[in-house]
């Protein structure tokens, strides 16, 4: 029998024990329509299809659809719970989209480690007024809870936070709150995360920790390479710019794809965005424009209307990051999740100024 098999027969929906026979008979019809993907992906998880269809999200690229063996979920899910200390009868919040990676490993979760997921409709602002033991948010979720009731973070035991970087803001913020919080790093390919950067308490660090089972390597470009037996994986080649401390931790640096040569100076934007929250409060993107000495400048596009007239770039930025365009867009280009489509915001800009 195959192993996911074993973990496909209950799950605890909001307190309540749900056997296989009565999620198999649930009619997807009949529930709230922010709630038919949660629905549509616990069927797909309970038939006797060893595959899953999952779905990147578009925000680094074009989104594609990938086929998964459903062992893959399940150890990524042990993977999770035994660098959390997750266990049975836990208190966990599902307040993400179903259609993509993260939602659907929430459900996942919750079957092989016995967790009591809460569904809640998703929002840029979810709801936290009752104690959870663990979380999985977006970082647009956590400012706005930061924002709106900074207290209710410590309803949270543990916080994990993915699909974008963590910005400085919410680091700061999450310094001093009771949950233990992390940033996650990982990709649909590997079936949500595989490191863990704890944000706060005495493990705080600037390196992110790779789960058990997972074996990394950099090729010639200083981008990441997974290896995983457990996840199927052997020699995936990443995009992502990292600086390896040992064999088990590491730090993100940015997108290869993303990086400016500008005069013979590579740049990378999310380095120069990382120096650059403590100016802005607005969301921006760094990127490259063409120039007729250096060949590629950095530009800034800031969000929205604030001007950033009489700020001095110079206190954070050396002469080469400096942007020497700055535009402005009314809103970026997003996901369903909230992620920026980066190359999209970019495009859609430049088409509009030329």
């Amino acid at each position: 029998m195959e192993l996911w098999k074993k973990y496909r027969d209950s799950l605890i929906l909001n307190d309540e024990i749900f056997l296989a026979d009565r999620l198999n008979s649930a009619k997807i019809t009949s529930q709230p329509n922010w709630s038919k993907s949660y629905w549509e992906f616990i069927k797909d998880w309970i038939s006797d299809d060893n595959y899953l269809n999952v779905h990147t999200s578009g925000s680094t690229g074009t989104a594609k659809a990938l086929l998964i063996h459903k062992n893959v979920f399940i150890a990524s899910a042990l993977n999770t719970g035994k660098y959390l200390s997750l266990k049975k009868g836990d208190k966990a919040l599902l307040c993400l989209p179903g259609n993509y990676i993260a939602g659907k490993m929430m459900i996942v979760r919750a079957f092989v480690l016995g967790l009591n997921l809460h569904l809640q409709k998703p929002s840029s602002l979810p709801i936290i007024n009752i104690k959870y033991n663990f979380v999985a948010m977006t970082p647009m979720q956590v400012q706005k809870l930061i924002e709106s009731n900074k207290k209710s973070i410590d309803f949270i035991d543990k916080l994990i936070i993915g699909g974008a970087p963590v910005n400085d803001y919410i680091s700061e913020n999450l310094i001093d709150v009771k949950s233990q919080a992390f940033e996650t790093y990982g990709m649909t390919e590997t079936v949500s995360h595989i490191a863990l950067k704890p944000l706060n308490g005495i493990d705080k660090s600037e390196f992110f920790t790779l789960l058990p089972g997972i074996e990394i390597d950099t090729d010639h470009r200083n981008c990441l390479i997974v290896s995983s037996k457990n996840l199927m994986l052997e020699n995936l080649v990443s995009n992502d710019i990292v600086q390896l401390k040992n064999n088990k931790q590491f730090k993100w640096l940015g997108r290869y794809d993303n990086i400016i040569n500008s005069g013979g100076v590579k740049l990378i934007p999310e380095q120069i965005e990382s120096k650059l929250k403590s100016l802005l409060k607005s969301e921006f993107l760094i990127f490259g424009i063409k120039d007729k000495l250096l060949s590629t400048v950095p530009a800034i596009a800031i969000e929205g209307s604030a001007r950033t007239d009489g700020i001095d770039f110079s206190k954070v930025l050396n002469k080469y990051e400096i942007p020497k365009i700055i535009y402005y867009l009314k809103s970026f280009i997003r996901t369903k999740s909230g992620k920026i489509k980066r190359k999209e915001t970019i495009n859609q800009l430049l088409k509009d100024c030329h």
